[in-house]
């Protein structure tokens, strides 16, 4: 029979599973926690010193890895907002203003997110935009079945934002960034060709299938590949849900998902982050009530898994920013959930967004098991700067839902 004094040493000796160290590609990260792209701190189409330092104070508590707030390639197209980046030769000392304030702070992990409006893209009367009269971009012209935007793109088109995704890449590697994230999720561009609604090309970058549809987002991986070289790291964010349609799939059936899986890691990604409503949710809870998204992709790529969505709130984010239902905390239930989840290999690293942004020093807090004084999330208050610079009159996406 051991004696409890051994027992006590051996659970001295466990490894808290949230703070042990993952690899990615060839880049160690020093925990399982990340930040995500939240789009705060831009200003005029590049970002501002607000950002660097709001990413530094959150650095400093503990995350083992940073995405900066998304950023579209230098394009017509991939102007919106003011309140939304570019990340090209023009803003790239204001970036490097932003990496370097992070990496400063030690051993983060930084990844610069690559994201383009797509078929939301609307230009608003009054609202700084230097293409006005530049037609929003997406695979066929649709924001979703029935609705158009813009138009569709022609070979040209693909080719000339392709190029661009890559001079944007090019750049993030030169800032000292660590890699990229490919943002192929919530109804933007790169997810308009992976959702069945939205792309009905005929050519081969349309289909059937999720993994034929997926040709022109392994494209834009393979060509940053390739100008970036073996080490840095290709993150590829999707997800299931629309910023327009809360129950909308690309993957119809979890069989859908390896072969896409397969496609996008040959062609270069070496990370997949799944961007979930609720990170544990089930996936298909007709076929297991258990799995999420993230599990069913786990148990089909040998690659690091990222997931995120709504840890510490009761409220998922599409309904807290769209749809006004405040959120309360629930932070010590959902970091049990986050251990079991990570014990049981659903996911390598799990995301936290708003309750990290209420409190910088969440990670922190965490670590040291202090619940008490977190703050709840409240987005007019948290999200008050990019709310003052965004212009929601008329914005597509507020005028669709389609329900769960």
């Amino acid at each position: 029979m051991q004696s409890d004094s051994v027992l006590a040493d051996r659970e001295s000796l466990t490894v808290d599973p949230l703070f042990s160290p993952v690899t990615l590609g060839s880049t160690t990260v020093r925990n399982r926690f990340f930040l995500p792209a939240m789009q705060r701190g831009s200003r005029g189409y590049r970002p501002t010193a607000g950002m660097a330092s709001t990413l530094r104070a959150t650095a400093e508590q503990g995350p083992g890895l940073i995405i900066t707030e998304g950023a579209a390639p230098e394009h017509p197209a991939g102007y919106w907002q003011p309140a939304f980046s570019i990340l090209g030769r023009g803003t790239a000392d204001d970036w490097g203003h932003v990496v370097r304030e992070v990496t400063s702070t030690g051993d983060v992990v930084v990844l610069m997110q690559l994201w383009h409006p797509g078929a939301l893209r609307l230009v608003v009367d009054g609202i700084e935009n230097p293409y006005p009269h530049h037609p929003a971009w997406s695979p066929s012209g649709l924001i979703q079945e029935g609705r158009h935007n813009g138009v569709a793109m022609t070979a040209q088109d693909l080719e000339d934002t392709k190029n661009a995704y890559v001079d944007s890449a090019v750049i993030a590697r030169s800032l000292g960034a660590h890699g990229i994230e490919l943002h192929c999720a919530h109804g933007y561009l790169l997810d308009l060709f992976l959702w069945h609604e939205t792309n009905v090309r005929t050519d081969e970058y349309g289909g059937d299938t999720l993994v034929e549809r997926a040709s022109y987002p392994a494209e834009i991986i393979a060509a940053i590949r390739a100008a970036t070289g073996p080490d840095f790291i290709i993150s590829v964010r999707f997800s299931q849900w629309k910023e327009v349609d809360y129950g909308a799939k690309i993957a119809q059936h979890p069989d859908d998902l390896g072969p896409f899986l397969d496609r996008l890691e040959r062609a270069g990604a070496n990370v997949f982050h799944i961007s979930a409503r609720r990170f544990d949710a089930p996936g298909w809870p007709e076929l297991d009530t258990r799995r999420s998204v993230a599990a069913w992709v786990k148990d089909m790529t040998s690659l690091p898994v990222m997931t995120i969505g709504s840890v510490g709130l009761s409220t998922d984010l599409a309904s807290d920013v769209f749809d006004d239902k405040e959120p309360l905390l629930q932070v010590e239930e959902d970091i049990v959930r986050v251990r079991h989840g990570l014990d049981r290999g659903d996911f390598d690293l799990i995301g936290v967004g708003r309750a990290q942004i209420s409190n910088p020093d969440f990670v922190d807090r965490v670590r040291r098991g202090d619940y008490d004084g977190l703050r709840e999330f409240r987005k007019y208050r948290d999200l008050a700067e990019a709310y003052e610079s965004y212009s929601h009159e008329g914005q597509l996406v507020d005028q669709s839902r389609k329900g769960d």
